[in-house]
């Protein structure tokens, strides 16, 4: 028995001692993991992985200003006028008409206390001119073969008598090939021809024309001299006819 007694002391001895040294190891591998992991933190963080994002307001310690009311953006809202108020090119500019009272605009910008508005109305064809800087009011059909160079790109509101709407052939320069004008005389009383091409937007007004009808046209100048006969030709920007 005390033989047996004694095996089994060493044998707790030695289990002790076993468990002993596994807590040893297991707290070592611990720590090493520890100072591991301790020692990646600024590798990582400089790899800029994790950097958390940080706003300009938290980065300065102060709030983000909100949008002020001088730099609101356009927002199309509809308003009505509530009195009789002048109308001005650009803030505290010259005075370029009225808006009467009850009238409807539309709001498109805002800026330091003025607002600039969108309105609806009718005016007479007669009383519009091209807004075009190259609008050139007196440019005749003469002007254009004189100088066809300079006349290229300019822009002419014409009186003309419409004679017929044609197709374009290759033996007309300038013009594509299969392209509709009009085949028109003058400006004004002027006795010369003109090819005028229309545009797709303005072929059915076109073609609803009659023979020797009146017209005006707006349009801008291609060629003020073509081959091979010299014809001016322009493309027509607007149509109205001439009642």
């Amino acid at each position: 028995m005390r033989h047996l007694s004694s095996i089994g002391c060493r044998y707790e001895s030695s289990a002790c001692r076993s468990r002993a040294f596994q807590r040893v190891c297991i707290s070592r591998v611990a720590l090493t993991v520890v100072i591991a992991f301790a020692s990646a933190i600024p590798l990582y963080a400089q790899s800029g992985a994790v950097k958390p994002p940080t706003s300009h307001a938290k980065a300065t310690g102060r709030a983000a200003a909100p949008p002020t009311p001088d730099s609101q953006a356009a927002t199309d809202d509809q308003y009505i006028v509530e009195s009789l108020v002048a109308l001005r090119a650009a803030p505290s500019s010259a005075i370029i008409g009225a808006v009467q009272k009850a009238t409807t605009v539309s709001v498109i910008a805002r800026d330091h206390g003025w607002t600039r508005v969108r309105l609806e109305g009718w005016v007479p064809d007669s009383l519009l001119a091209p807004a075009d800087t190259t609008f050139r009011a007196g440019l005749s059909a003469a002007d254009l073969r004189a100088d066809p160079a300079s006349a290229r790109g300019k822009t002419v509101v014409w009186n003309v008598q419409f004679l017929a709407l044609q197709t374009a052939d290759p033996l007309r320069h300038g013009l594509e090939d299969g392209e509709p004008y009009i085949l028109a005389k003058g400006p004004n009383m002027e006795n010369a021809l003109s090819y005028l091409v229309v545009p797709p937007s303005l072929l059915g007004t076109a073609r609803a024309l009659q023979p020797l009808e009146r017209i005006t046209v707006t349009a801008r100048v291609r060629d003020g001299k073509s081959d091979p006969v010299g014809i001016p030709i322009l493309d027509i920007q607007t149509i109205r006819r001439t009642r």
